[in-house]
């Protein structure tokens, strides 16, 4: 018993070591969740300042600049499936270099837009950029991961508290340095970020397409089926979200008439609305469908 029971613990200890070499290291994690909020938070910087860069076009009213918006989001979601793909056959690091570098280089570009015109295609720039992130940066955090449910939880948390954020920072910069300042600082943000995971991130021995695959199980039900229900559950849930993330900045602000009229404060009670619980539970459920 007593060879044994030491055996029994030394491969308990060496299945410990392996799982805790393999996981991401904590430096990586961290900045691939501040990357979660970057990404929900650029995207949504413009449907917070939507009304301050009309006035600046011209526009005269919010509604009339929103389509210019549809590019970007559009693209959020057609160019996960390439995004993910290339970040299997290229490497997961350097496409979340690609994202952190492309999301500060497009919103510097929304900074220096003169029309709506080139505010659209700046915006679907960002858009193209933001794809990146959940099919790749989301995979390279739970790979290897010893508790990748809390490694998910932790991941959905810092996605929310970029759709806060949003809200908060772009308000307080609208408001003291003007619309351009709401991407343009945000934009140094990721630009630094991607500076220190450049430094952070270890080299991958190969892309994950080259590695080892996993061989499914004899009684899996088919990927056809799978396929179906997890598209319709991921496009409902992303709707939902969207549809109420756009639209609350303005409802608010129409519904407090008169009472809200200070940018900053706004942004306040729009975070607030954000980070409440039935806010986070769709965040959430956007993301882990996404996940799963």
């Amino acid at each position: 018993m007593g060879p044994l029971g030491g055996q029994r613990r030394g491969a308990s200890r060496k299945r410990g070591g392996t799982a805790l070499s393999a996981a991401t290291p904590r430096p990586v994690a961290l900045l691939l969740n501040v990357a979660h909020a970057v990404d929900h938070m650029f995207l949504l910087i413009f449907a917070t300042a939507v009304v301050a860069i009309a006035a600046d076009f011209g526009f005269p009213d919010w509604e009339s600049l929103m389509p210019y918006g549809v590019g970007a989001f559009m693209l959020f979601g057609l160019g996960s499936l390439p995004a993910g793909r290339l970040g299997d056959l290229w490497g997961r690091r350097r496409m979340m270099l690609v994202f952190f570098f492309g999301m500060g280089a497009s919103a510097l570009l929304v900074a220096v837009t003169r029309n709506a015109w080139e505010l659209a295609a700046a915006l679907t720039l960002l858009g193209a950029f933001s794809s990146i992130y959940h099919p790749v940066g989301i995979p390279m955090l739970v790979r290897g991961a010893p508790r990748p449910g809390l490694a998910i939880g932790v991941n959905g948390l810092a996605g929310n508290l970029g759709v806060a954020f949003a809200a908060v920072t772009t308000g307080l910069l609208v408001k003291y340095a003007g619309w351009r300042a709401a991407f343009a600082v945000p934009a140094l943000l990721a630009i630094a970020c991607g500076v220190a995971f450049a430094r952070v991130a270890p080299q991958e021995l190969a892309p994950p397409a080259h590695g080892p695959r996993t061989p499914a199980a004899p009684d899996a039900p088919p990927l056809v089926r799978i396929f179906v229900v997890m598209t319709v559950a991921a496009i409902s849930s992303s709707l939902l979200f969207n549809l109420t993330t756009n639209g609350n900045g303005q409802l608010l602000r129409e519904r407090l008439a008169g009472v809200v009229e200070d940018p900053a404060l706004l942004g306040a009670l729009l975070a607030a609305s954000m980070s409440s619980p039935r806010s986070r539970r769709s965040g959430s459920d956007s993301s882990s469908t996404a996940i799963r």
